[in-house]
């Protein structure tokens, strides 16, 4: 099982050019039931939040009906006890709060591999980020 990112989501509805056709092969093997995946509440709202800041708002009833249609993704709650967490990592790593909390949630789930862009996550011990 891995954990998708918020940069999966909007390289893939933002058609990049450089990250798109990425993006498009990881959801696409998550929709055909190739494999199962888990992405958080948090990410939605990344997702959410890059949509509106586009100006793209109409997107987003877009984007939740994509999310809908994955019965392969499972949708999980971020929980306080994940910002608790991320306080902790945070002694650890001066990652970006919202990459700590990621990977609390992925501890908490014992999930150890993540489907990002995101390179920081290449430094969190125990998670293994993909791109391909």
């Amino acid at each position: 099982m891995n954990f998708v990112d918020s940069n999966i989501f909007i390289y893939y509805m933002a058609s990049d050019p450089n990250y798109g056709k990425t993006a498009g092969k990881i959801l696409e093997r998550i929709e055909s039931g190739k494999e199962n995946a888990t992405t958080s509440t948090l990410v939605i709202t990344q997702v959410a939040s890059y949509l509106k800041w586009r100006k793209r708002s109409g997107a987003i009833s877009l984007f939740m009906d994509f999310l809908q249609s994955l019965p392969n993704l499972n949708k999980i709650e971020t929980t306080f006890g994940d910002f608790v967490e991320m306080r902790r990592l945070q002694k650890e790593n001066s990652k970006d709060w919202d990459d700590l909390v990621i990977a609390s949630q992925m501890r908490r789930l014992g999930i150890e591999r993540i489907y990002s862009n995101d390179s920081d996550f290449d430094s969190f011990e125990g998670i293994e980020r993909i791109f391909a």
